[in-house]
């Protein structure tokens, strides 16, 4: 009997490009992924949704029943039992506090009370006031007992705020979702948090434009990247003005005061908690602390723009340089 031999042939259909936004935690996520099909793309991205809404839930200190609303008003009253989640992200942010000498720090929450209501008043914090704040902030306030899954503020003052490390944490949730579902190619801006996947077809990166923090027509650089993420701290979006000083909405935990003078910072990193975080500490660590620290990182890139007298200086490490597409400086 002769055997006559079969050729198989694998056809790999192409790839859907799907684009979706919806606002949650105070901003807008966006997606931009490559799918199988449509449907299997809207089955991810309504797992995202229901995720990050039930992080919100946990995190938001803008609701009264959130877990973190519960926790503050527990303060210097002993334990509280609290999620896995909170549990994580606390002993991150402590984590990031201990390798940015505590120029990160989600101990900031009763400063940006403070300045929150001035903000209202249009009027400069009470110098009292401040102090008192002063003393409330330190991520040594912070216990942790994992095992029991509890947690506990050792100060009835002590407040805490995931604003620095939240959405960073909530990206990286969200592309585990999508990594679940199958989905391998695609990018999710959340707020100025981004995760870029594998590329489009055909494509060896993602272009990832940085805004020019005083014109938003113009942009500063252009990156090129994939399976990492990039995040942007700054004062060109979220800021306020007490008096006519311009303020960003970081506040510098040593002395809690909100940053001046540092229009925008750009992180890359592998993952968004840490992009978020560290982008956050090289806010308020400032130009030669920042770029110090930088040294002893390790695949960490960064830009920093600072500025005196309406002049914009920048500032980029070699690893931000190498990832760099064009740039277009104005």
């Amino acid at each position: 009997m002769k055997l006559i031999p079969v050729v198989l042939i694998f056809l790999t259909l192409p790839e859907v490009l799907v684009e979706r936004a919806f606002f949650v935690m105070g901003t807008i996520i966006e997606f931009k992924l490559y799918c199988e099909n449509k449907e299997s793309c809207d089955k991810a991205i309504l797992d995202v949704y229901s995720e990050v809404k039930r992080l919100d839930g946990i995190f938001s200190n803008y609701k009264n029943d959130s877990v973190l609303s519960r926790v503050n008003s527990y303060a210097g009253k002993g334990r509280i039992s609290v999620p896995d989640e909170f549990i994580e992200l606390t002993r991150l942010a402590i984590f990031f506090s201990g390798l940015t000498g505590g120029a990160f720090d989600i101990t900031v929450g009763r400063a940006m009370e403070i300045w929150s209501a001035s903000r209202e008043t249009n009027s400069m914090p009470n110098t009292k006031d401040m102090v008192r704040a002063k003393d409330c902030m330190g991520f040594g306030k912070i216990k942790i007992y994992p095992e029991e899954k509890q947690i506990e503020l050792n100060s009835s003052c002590v407040s805490l705020d995931f604003g620095g490390i939240g959405k960073g944490y909530a990206l990286d949730r969200a592309v585990g979702i999508l990594r679940k579902h199958g989905i391998k190619r695609g990018i999710v801006n959340f707020g100025g948090n981004i995760y870029a996947m594998k590329p489009p077809p055909g494509e060896d990166g993602w272009n990832v434009g940085i805004r020019h923090p005083r014109d938003e027509t113009q942009v500063l650089t252009l990156l090129r990247v994939e399976d990492t993420a990039v995040s942007t701290s700054g004062d060109y979006e979220r800021y306020f003005e007490v008096n006519g000083r311009r303020f960003s909405h970081i506040i510098n935990p040593r002395d809690g005061f909100p940053v001046e003078a540092v229009p925008s910072v750009t992180v890359i990193a592998k993952d968004g908690t840490g992009a978020d975080a560290l982008s956050t500490a090289l806010t308020v660590m400032r130009n030669d602390r920042a770029i110090q620290f930088l040294d002893q990182l390790k695949d960490v890139g960064a830009m920093i723009v600072t500025e005196e007298n309406g002049r914009l200086s920048i500032y980029k490490n070699p690893f931000f340089s190498g990832l760099e597409a064009t740039e277009t400086v104005n």
